[in-house]
């Protein structure tokens, strides 16, 4: 054996005895770590609930993190593609209510930062609820809702890897509390809330069911052909169902296991430049379906090409709110062809509530509240004096949107929306 030979041999030598041990190869891994901090203070948050999701599968991996004292934490993970959601009492959820997390990547050999901030709630006189997700044994990665008896209200967490789940920032009053995933059916827990204090040890059953089918078709509107994701959502929290996620084929789609219950069905939540038709859900509300047993249902979803805003904004991969530092913003969006007028709509993403713009729907007819000429593609907050508040609240995060209309003497409002911009884009923090 020639000298270069041997040492290849060697070199490969000590690369496998360094990537065995008795028990046989290492598992390739990383590190996920980083810090939560209050967002108004910048004080270290500790007892950070913090659950790590497989986004291949959308299932919780390992056990619930907690962040230290100092409110750092530090996990080991195989190299692969995940997400987090952060929960605390007394602070608002991350990602907020209703957002997508945005995946990440662990790579082997290398830590990924993914420091986060929190904003304090503004729930007042707010308790907890805590508890456990069971089958035989606990079950991870169900959608677990605590809704008021008005059915109005809701509140929402998922289940980590070993069942348990808490639910923060309720207000006082008494909640029926079921959990959502794939495949299973729940039972319902009528229970208290109080003021500063936990209602623990709520015990939620599952039983495995094969539940109901969605199928149909996405039909796409004034834009290319495009395959977008379909889920199905809470109608209160609007959170997707664990399970109940898929992406069309062909413009096809079908979703199965579907647990009993009433749910949005949606289209292209996820930012890829096309949108739900908006003027459908501006008239009639985003669909809903009904599962009950084994039924099944067809649906066509309408998509189309989404207006595009410039600022202020976060950026597609992340759904981190950008800072502002104006309690009257200026909204930048690119103008939309065909359009003869455009609708801002402003919302409290941590309640879901407009307080600025949108459409009235008190009567039977829809109409706009606010009507921006085609000409102009920028607008200050409140700048016609109609907003709920005068300016927006130092501290608190915002989403807005943007509608492009489009007169049409053939529809009973004279109008029809022909497009909007994406779902999980325009999310706003301002500065303290």
């Amino acid at each position: 054996m020639n000298k270069t030979l041997r040492s290849i041999s060697l070199l490969a030598l000590i690369f496998f005895a360094i990537s065995c041990g008795e028990d046989g190869p290492r598992i390739a891994t990383g590190k996920l770590a980083g810090r939560v901090t209050d967002a108004v203070s910048g004080a270290a948050l500790e007892s950070v609930r913090i659950i790590v999701f497989d986004a291949n599968d959308n299932s919780p991996t390992g056990s619930t993190l907690i962040t230290n004292a100092n409110g750092q934490f530090v996990f080991e993970l195989v190299a692969g593609n995940y997400f987090l959601k952060f929960y605390k009492q007394g602070y608002e959820q991350v990602p907020a209510a209703g957002m997508e997390a945005v995946p990440f990547t662990i790579e082997v050999g290398k830590t990924n930062d993914q420091s986060v901030e929190m904003f304090p709630s503004t729930t007042a006189n707010s308790g907890y609820i805590t508890g456990t997700v069971k089958t035989t044994v606990g079950l991870g990665g169900a959608l677990v809702v605590a809704e008021d008896n008005t059915k109005t209200r809701a509140y929402s967490t998922v289940s980590g890897s070993d069942g348990r789940f808490a639910i923060y920032n309720i207000p006082a009053g008494s909640y029926s509390v079921k959990a959502y995933i794939a495949k299973h059916n729940s039972s319902s827990s009528t229970v208290p809330v109080v003021t500063n204090a936990g209602t623990d040890n709520v015990n939620i059953s599952l039983t495995e069911s094969t539940g109901g089918k969605l199928s149909g078709t996405v039909r796409n509107l004034a834009a290319g052909n495009k395959d977008v994701d379909v889920s199905l959502a809470h109608p209160l929290t609007k959170e997707t169902i664990p399970g109940l996620t898929t992406a069309s084929v062909n413009q096809a789609y079908t979703i199965s296991d579907i647990p009993d219950g009433t749910y949005i069905a949606r289209a292209t939540y996820k930012n890829d430049e096309r949108v739900m038709d908006p003027d459908r859900i501006a008239k009639f509300g985003e669909p809903l379906v009904s599962f009950s047993g084994n039924n099944n249902l067809e649906l066509t979803f309408d998509v189309t090409g989404s207006v595009s805003i410039v600022s202020p904004t976060n950026e597609a991969s992340t759904n981190n709110p950008v800072e502002v530092t104006s309690t009257t913003p200026t909204f930048t969006w690119t103008a939309y062809s065909s359009t003869s007028d455009y609708v801002i709509e402003v919302t409290d993403a941590s309640t879901g509530s407009v307080i600025w713009g949108g459409f009235d729907k008190s009567e039977a007819l829809p109409s706009k509240r606010i009507v921006i000429p085609s000409s102009q593609t920028s607008i200050q907050f409140n700048a016609d004096g109609s907003a709920s508040i005068p300016a927006l609240v130092r501290g608190k995060t915002y989403r807005w949107r943007i509608f492009a209309s489009k007169n049409d003497q053939n529809s009973t409002t004279g109008w029809t929306l022909i497009s909007a911009s994406e779902d999980q884009l325009g999310l706003i923090r301002v500065a303290q």
